[in-house]
Protein backbone atom coordinates (compact mmCIF):
# COMPACT_ATOMS: atom_id res chain seq x y z
CA UNK A 1 0.00 0.00 0.00
CA UNK A 2 1.32 3.48 -0.50
CA UNK A 3 -0.02 7.42 -0.15
CA UNK A 4 -0.79 10.25 -2.15
CA UNK A 5 -2.27 13.97 -0.73
CA UNK A 6 -4.27 15.04 -3.11
CA UNK A 7 -4.26 19.13 -2.21
CA UNK A 8 -6.77 21.74 -3.56
CA UNK A 9 -5.87 23.05 -7.06
CA UNK A 10 -8.96 25.46 -7.91
CA UNK A 11 -12.11 26.94 -6.49
CA UNK A 12 -15.62 25.76 -7.18
CA UNK A 13 -17.61 28.36 -5.22
CA UNK A 14 -17.19 30.58 -1.95
CA UNK A 15 -20.49 31.73 -1.28
CA UNK A 16 -21.73 32.92 1.27
CA UNK A 17 -17.96 33.64 1.02
CA UNK A 18 -15.48 32.87 3.59
CA UNK A 19 -12.48 35.64 4.43
CA UNK A 20 -9.76 34.90 2.31
CA UNK A 21 -6.75 35.08 4.46
CA UNK A 22 -4.61 36.96 1.33
CA UNK A 23 -4.79 36.50 -2.43
CA UNK A 24 -8.60 35.97 -4.10
CA UNK A 25 -8.17 32.32 -4.32
CA UNK A 26 -9.71 29.60 -1.84
CA UNK A 27 -7.42 26.76 -2.84
CA UNK A 28 -4.31 29.15 -2.54
CA UNK A 29 -4.97 29.64 0.88
CA UNK A 30 -5.35 26.05 1.75
CA UNK A 31 -2.99 24.20 0.20
CA UNK A 32 -0.16 25.20 2.26
CA UNK A 33 0.06 23.62 5.46
CA UNK A 34 1.11 26.24 8.47
CA UNK A 35 2.98 25.27 11.36
CA UNK A 36 3.34 29.26 13.02
CA UNK A 37 0.61 30.38 15.06
CA UNK A 38 -2.61 31.36 14.39
CA UNK A 39 -2.61 34.78 14.68
CA UNK A 40 0.26 35.04 12.34
CA UNK A 41 -1.17 32.98 9.63
CA UNK A 42 -2.32 35.22 6.56
CA UNK A 43 -2.69 31.76 4.60
CA UNK A 44 -6.04 30.57 5.80
CA UNK A 45 -10.00 31.50 5.06
CA UNK A 46 -12.12 32.86 7.64
CA UNK A 47 -15.49 33.24 9.13
CA UNK A 48 -17.39 35.18 11.83
CA UNK A 49 -20.78 33.62 11.04
CA UNK A 50 -22.35 30.12 10.06
CA UNK A 51 -23.33 29.43 6.81
CA UNK A 52 -20.19 30.15 5.45
CA UNK A 53 -19.38 27.73 2.52
CA UNK A 54 -16.69 26.61 -0.10
CA UNK A 55 -16.05 24.53 -2.34
CA UNK A 56 -12.68 23.46 -3.93
CA UNK A 57 -11.34 20.96 -6.33
CA UNK A 58 -8.73 18.59 -5.99
CA UNK A 59 -5.08 17.47 -8.06
CA UNK A 60 -5.90 14.57 -10.53
CA UNK A 61 -3.46 11.60 -9.66
CA UNK A 62 -0.86 10.71 -11.17
CA UNK A 63 -2.10 6.60 -10.76
CA UNK A 64 -1.20 3.71 -12.62
CA UNK A 65 -4.33 2.00 -14.95
CA UNK A 66 -5.04 -0.85 -12.79
CA UNK A 67 -4.03 0.82 -9.69
CA UNK A 68 -6.97 -0.41 -6.64
CA UNK A 69 -7.98 2.58 -4.25
CA UNK A 70 -8.28 1.38 -0.96
CA UNK A 71 -9.46 4.28 0.88
CA UNK A 72 -10.41 7.74 1.01
CA UNK A 73 -9.94 10.56 3.78
CA UNK A 74 -10.27 13.91 4.18
CA UNK A 75 -8.05 15.86 6.28
CA UNK A 76 -8.67 20.15 7.74
CA UNK A 77 -6.74 21.75 9.92
CA UNK A 78 -8.56 24.40 11.40
CA UNK A 79 -9.39 26.79 14.82
CA UNK A 80 -10.93 29.29 16.66
CA UNK A 81 -8.34 31.80 18.42
CA UNK A 82 -11.67 32.98 20.66
CA UNK A 83 -11.22 32.61 24.28
CA UNK A 84 -14.69 30.72 25.17
CA UNK A 85 -16.05 29.50 22.11
CA UNK A 86 -16.75 26.94 20.30
CA UNK A 87 -18.07 26.15 16.53
CA UNK A 88 -18.15 23.23 13.85
CA UNK A 89 -17.00 23.00 10.24
CA UNK A 90 -19.00 20.31 7.87
CA UNK A 91 -16.70 18.57 5.08
CA UNK A 92 -18.16 16.64 2.80
CA UNK A 93 -16.47 14.63 0.03
CA UNK A 94 -17.94 15.22 -3.24
CA UNK A 95 -17.87 15.42 -7.30
CA UNK A 96 -19.11 17.22 -10.03
CA UNK A 97 -22.51 15.14 -9.72
CA UNK A 98 -22.70 14.83 -6.05
CA UNK A 99 -22.13 14.30 -2.82
CA UNK A 100 -20.01 10.76 -1.15
CA UNK A 101 -19.88 11.48 2.01
CA UNK A 102 -20.68 14.04 4.77
CA UNK A 103 -18.66 14.41 8.39
CA UNK A 104 -18.67 17.34 11.01
CA UNK A 105 -15.46 17.93 13.68
CA UNK A 106 -18.29 18.12 16.24
CA UNK A 107 -18.13 20.33 18.62
CA UNK A 108 -14.20 21.91 19.02
CA UNK A 109 -13.47 24.65 21.68
CA UNK A 110 -11.55 27.50 20.77
CA UNK A 111 -7.22 27.67 20.95
CA UNK A 112 -4.57 29.46 20.05
CA UNK A 113 -3.10 26.72 18.14
CA UNK A 114 -4.36 24.71 15.24
CA UNK A 115 -6.35 21.58 15.37
CA UNK A 116 -6.26 18.79 12.60
CA UNK A 117 -8.88 16.73 12.26
CA UNK A 118 -8.64 13.27 9.72
CA UNK A 119 -12.14 12.06 8.96
CA UNK A 120 -13.03 8.72 8.09
CA UNK A 121 -11.09 6.76 6.07
CA UNK A 122 -13.57 5.42 3.34
CA UNK A 123 -13.16 2.44 1.21
CA UNK A 124 -16.25 3.06 -0.98
CA UNK A 125 -17.47 5.55 -2.70
CA UNK A 126 -21.12 5.03 -1.69
CA UNK A 127 -21.01 2.33 0.38
CA UNK A 128 -20.41 -0.96 -1.47
CA UNK A 129 -18.52 -0.25 -4.59
CA UNK A 130 -14.60 0.25 -4.77
CA UNK A 131 -13.38 3.71 -5.68
CA UNK A 132 -12.43 4.11 -9.12
CA UNK A 133 -9.52 6.39 -10.50
CA UNK A 134 -11.85 8.70 -12.45
CA UNK A 135 -13.61 9.34 -9.06
CA UNK A 136 -10.44 9.94 -7.44
CA UNK A 137 -10.00 12.87 -10.40
CA UNK A 138 -13.21 14.09 -9.74
CA UNK A 139 -12.65 14.77 -6.01
CA UNK A 140 -13.79 17.93 -4.66
CA UNK A 141 -14.10 19.30 -0.75
CA UNK A 142 -16.81 21.01 0.55
CA UNK A 143 -16.33 22.80 3.88
CA UNK A 144 -18.81 25.50 6.02
CA UNK A 145 -19.00 26.69 9.37
CA UNK A 146 -22.28 24.95 10.72
CA UNK A 147 -21.55 26.22 14.40
CA UNK A 148 -19.53 29.44 15.66
CA UNK A 149 -20.70 31.48 19.44
CA UNK A 150 -17.69 33.79 18.74
CA UNK A 151 -14.80 35.23 17.31
CA UNK A 152 -13.01 33.95 14.00
CA UNK A 153 -13.15 30.66 12.87
CA UNK A 154 -10.19 29.76 10.55
CA UNK A 155 -9.14 26.51 8.35
CA UNK A 156 -5.54 26.76 7.14
CA UNK A 157 -4.67 23.11 5.18
CA UNK A 158 -7.23 20.66 3.81
CA UNK A 159 -6.29 17.38 1.69
CA UNK A 160 -7.61 13.99 0.91
CA UNK A 161 -5.16 11.02 1.74
CA UNK A 162 -5.70 8.54 -0.48
CA UNK A 163 -4.64 5.29 0.12
CA UNK A 164 -3.81 2.65 -3.02
CA UNK A 165 -2.16 -0.57 -4.10
CA UNK A 166 -0.09 -0.64 -7.45
CA UNK A 167 -0.21 -3.56 -9.80
CA UNK A 168 1.88 -6.28 -9.16
CA UNK A 169 4.41 -6.72 -11.34
CA UNK A 170 4.52 -9.11 -14.79
CA UNK A 171 7.04 -11.39 -15.08
CA UNK A 172 7.71 -13.83 -17.79
CA UNK A 173 9.78 -16.64 -16.78
CA UNK A 174 8.46 -18.72 -19.62
CA UNK A 175 10.66 -21.94 -20.19
CA UNK A 176 12.27 -22.27 -23.56
CA UNK A 177 13.72 -26.11 -24.14
CA UNK A 178 14.91 -26.54 -20.65
CA UNK A 179 15.97 -22.77 -20.26
CA UNK A 180 14.56 -19.74 -18.60
CA UNK A 181 14.49 -16.93 -21.16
Amino acid sequence: MAIVNLLPDGDISNSPAWTIGTGSDVYAVLDDDDTGHVTSDSSDIEATATGKTCVVEMTDHSLDAGTTINSVQGVIKHNNRGRGTTYAIEMIILHSGGTYYTESTGTQSGASSWRTTTFTERTTSNGSAAWTLAQIDDLQMSLELTAHTGGTTGITYVYFTVDYTVPAAVTDNAILFGTAI
